[in-house]
């Protein structure tokens, strides 16, 4: 074996560019496979990352506005409702839906926010971690208090640190600017979710109660809600939206119900059908590079012929003989094998990089991309090594 591997790697040596040709088939084979397992495993992360960071076990339920019939100002849901919804069975936490684009400054800079009004519930909700100070409280909600609670990343860019509770910072209402004082600041992850929703800016928080009076509203057009148990995610939208439709009087296609657990389990699918059929693309790309090495190890057995013929004269057996091509395929499988997985790795992380998200290779990748290299340099090295093994000695010693 180590003899036909010294072989194998001297005649590989011998014609370099012709079996880097034969490889070409292979090599794109097998990167197009791990580059695409990269970007949709990289991304299917990514989702569930942001999935995490906007909150988990979370419902959205709001007005329809699709309704054939309209929407109308009784169809709003108002503070009662909150408190209704709160003892229905399955509901850890629910807050009311207010968002807003605006603009804050402190420090004699101005920044794009978005502003969110928020309940003692609200932290739970969308998973919001302190890094300095305090969450939005019940208190706060009473006293309608001018109290703010901004991220680390809108703390940088006003004040250079996150050391900020208790500075004064102006927000841009309807009525007007309105002072608040930061309480808390909290950490700031960048995710697909917030770049496609809020592009890129971070939330802040402040009273829903406070928002209400700024904004001169006194009702709501959705709530959030986080469920006890991902298995009554389903259940726990119903019973929301037929309260809601018993309480006002409606029809109950007056309320719709994200379940953001659905939508990520329907993202998945599709980028695994994606990545199914690009596989499949690529599987062809190994088929092709396949028939290039049974085709350049023909011509390598005619080539050879006359040495085939001698060693065959002198006592090799035809498995002996059978062994020599077969390594030599196989040695060129691997060798566009490994130069594949490397090219793969290496568009993977390219990509995964522009998309801002990680390129994710398993090493069980890894290990079938090798074994699919070793298994194509074994299936298509079969017929050149079993004709070379096959040659009548006489004849080909004649062989010129």
């Amino acid at each position: 074996m180590l003899e036909n591997i010294r072989l194998a790697f001297s005649s590989i040596m011998a014609n370099k560019l012709r079996t880097l040709l034969t490889m070409l088939g292979i090599i794109i084979g097998i990167s197009a496979v791990i580059a695409i397992s990269a970007i949709g495993n990289g991304g299917k992360y990514q989702i569930q990352k942001s999935l995490e960071q906007f909150g988990t076990n979370r419902l959205m339920v709001y007005l329809n506005w699709n309704n054939s019939n309209g929407i109308s100002t009784r169809d709003y849901i108002t503070d009662r409702d909150i408190e209704v919804l709160k003892e229905l069975e399955g509901v850890a936490a629910i807050s009311p839906m207010f968002e807003e684009w605006t603009s804050m400054r402190a420090n004699n800079k101005k920044i794009d926010v978005v502003l969110v009004g928020a309940n003692e519930d609200s932290g739970a909700i969308s998973n919001v971690e302190m890094i300095k100070g305090r969450f939005i409280n019940q208190q706060d909600i009473i006293n309608r208090s001018n109290a703010i609670v901004i991220s680390e990343k809108d703390a940088r860019e006003l004040y250079g640190h996150i050391d900020v509770a208790g500075e004064v910072v102006t927000l841009n209402t309807i009525r007007g600017a309105v002072e608040f004082v930061i309480v808390g600041v909290s950490k700031y992850e960048e995710s697909l979710f917030s770049n496609m929703t809020n592009n890129g800016r971070a939330q802040l928080y402040v009273p829903i109660s406070t928002v209400m009076r700024a904004y001169n509203q006194t009702v709501y057009y959705g709530v959030n809600i986080k469920v006890e148990n991902r298995e009554m995610m389903d259940a726990t939208g119903q019973q929301v939206t037929k309260l809601l439709s018993r309480i006002h009087n409606n029809g109950a296609d007056k309320y719709m119900v994200m379940n953001l657990e659905q939508t990520l389990e329907t993202v998945n699918s599709v980028i695994g059908t994606i990545t199914a059929v690009l596989a499949l693309i690529a599987g062809i790309a190994l088929l092709v590079g396949g028939i290039g090495i049974m085709n350049i190890m023909l011509v390598t057995v005619t080539e050879r012929t006359r040495e085939i013929g001698i060693k065959k004269a002198i006592g090799a057996k035809t498995a002996t003989i059978l062994m020599q091509f077969l390594t030599e395929a196989v040695i060129i499988s691997v060798l566009g094998g490994l130069a594949g997985i490397a090219l793969g790795y290496l568009i993977g992380s390219g990509v995964s990089a522009l998309l801002q998200m990680p390129p994710l290779i398993s090493t069980a990748e890894v290990v079938s991309g090798t074994l699919v290299a070793v298994s194509v340099g074994i299936i298509f090295g079969v017929y050149p090594a079993r004709k070379a093994a096959r040659l009548d000695p006489i004849e080909a010693l004649r062989y010129e």
